[in-house]
Order: C-alpha cells, then sequence, then structure tokens
C-alpha cells in the first residue's frame, strides 16, 4: 500500500518525519506554532506543481482537528496547484483501492482527485496517459467527509492527484485533506465491501 497518513509527530510516517523535526535542521522547512511548509519531494514522495515548491501542513493549533492524529494536509501553500504522488505499477488487473478525508475551512470547499496510468514510458503528460478516474468532491465546514473508491490497474505507474478547484479562502486557504490510502490492499469502510469487485465505485462517509 501507498499510506499517506499526515499523523502525530508519534507516529508520523518516516517519509515525513523530517516535516516535525523540533530541531529545525532542514532549511527546506519553514515552520510556526500552527503549521509547516516543506519543500516537496524533501522526504516525502509527494511532489507539487507550485512554482516555489512548497506544501503545507497544518498541527494541532488549526481551527480544524485532523481527522486522524493531529496532522493534516491544506491544498495550495501559496499558488494554486496540485499536490502529487507517482507510484510503482501494480499488475495489470488488480483493484486499487483508495480513500481521503476532506473538510472545508471557512465554508464549502471543491477539489478534484485524478488518477492517471502514465503509459508504457511512465511519464506524465507525454501523450499516452489514460485517465483511470477523475471526480471532483465538496464538502462544508462542519465535518470531515471520507470519500472511498477503487480503479483497476493496467499494469503502469499511476499518478494520484489532489487539486483545488474552488475555497471559500481563496487560492491557498481551503481544502484540509487527511486520512489519504491507496493500494491493493487498502479497506473500504464496512458498508462499502459489499460494493467490491463491482467496477470502480465512489462512496462517501460524514464524519463530525
Amino acid at each position: 500500500d501507498y499510506i499517506i497518513d499526515w499523523g502525530n509527530e508519534n507516529t508520523f510516517p518516516l517519509y515525513l518525519q523530517s516535516l516535525l523535526d523540533k530541531s529545525s535542521k532542514h532549511n527546506a522547512i519553514v515552520k510556526s506554532k500552527a503549521m509547516m511548509i516543506g519543500g516537496a519531494g524533501f522526504d516525502t514522495p509527494w511532489l507539487t506543481t507550485a512554482p516555489d515548491n512548497l506544501i503545507e501542513i497544518w498541527g494541532q493549533f488549526m481551527e480544524v482537528a485532523a481527522y486522524d492524529g493531529t496532522r493534516c494536509a491544506e491544498l495550495n501553500a501559496n499558488y494554486a496547484s496540485t499536490l502529487y504522488q507517482t507510484v510503482a505499477p501494480v499488475a495489470a488487473g488488480l483493484q486499487v483501492n483508495w480513500h481521503f478525508a476532506h473538510h472545508g475551512r471557512y465554508g464549502t470547499d471543491t477539489m478534484r482527485l485524478t488518477i492517471t496510468d502514465l503509459g508504457a514510458d511512465g511519464n506524465y503528460g507525454n501523450g499516452n496517459d489514460t485517465v483511470l478516474f477523475m471526480g471532483d468532491f465538496s464538502v462544508d465546514n462542519t465535518a470531515w467527509v471520507v470519500n472511498y473508491g477503487s480503479v483497476n490497474s493496467l499494469g503502469r505507474s499511476m499518478r494520484f492527484a489532489f487539486e483545488a478547484v474552488s475555497a471559500v479562502g481563496g487560492n491557498t486557504q481551503g481544502n484540509l485533506i487527511d486520512w489519504c490510502d491507496f493500494g491493493v490492499g487498502v479497506v473500504p469502510a464496512p458498508g462499502a465491501l459489499a460494493l467490491f469487485g463491482l467496477g470502480a465505485f465512489v462512496l462517501k462517509h460524514r464524519r463530525r
């Protein structure tokens, strides 16, 4: 599985641990009491299309408590951009499941998840990509909503990309995400178990 759980200081994934290093020894990271902005690709598999190459992680002083642990990410640090990760090929025909938690900040925010097969060359944007899933998700600022779904692998590398579509706070404030997970062994919400084996699907679950 490819697990993206912003977690907390004790359970934070090792590939993002540097964002929480209290020694501030990593120059790529700018910290405040509330949030951390770190260079994409720096001890993390996540990349961004932002020109300054920064991603934004919020801690426990955010007005919205994280869905899981004490950390969550906010789409767009300083620029409208896409937060994405390219994952290694999964055998063709296998079902790749995914889920993520989404929360508005100042009102109803909308984001887009796009899952793309990168074709034989494994590179994005070279004309041989296949979009396996694209969907917009809207949520207000009263509760976290968890979205679930699945795609069938074509046997090549895949790009999972989160993009802010609109936010009440503007381009750089809104669309909080947490508890992201995708892979062959990812388990959906209990009510969705019966849907597996029926092809691609999307399910929502709301939690205050």
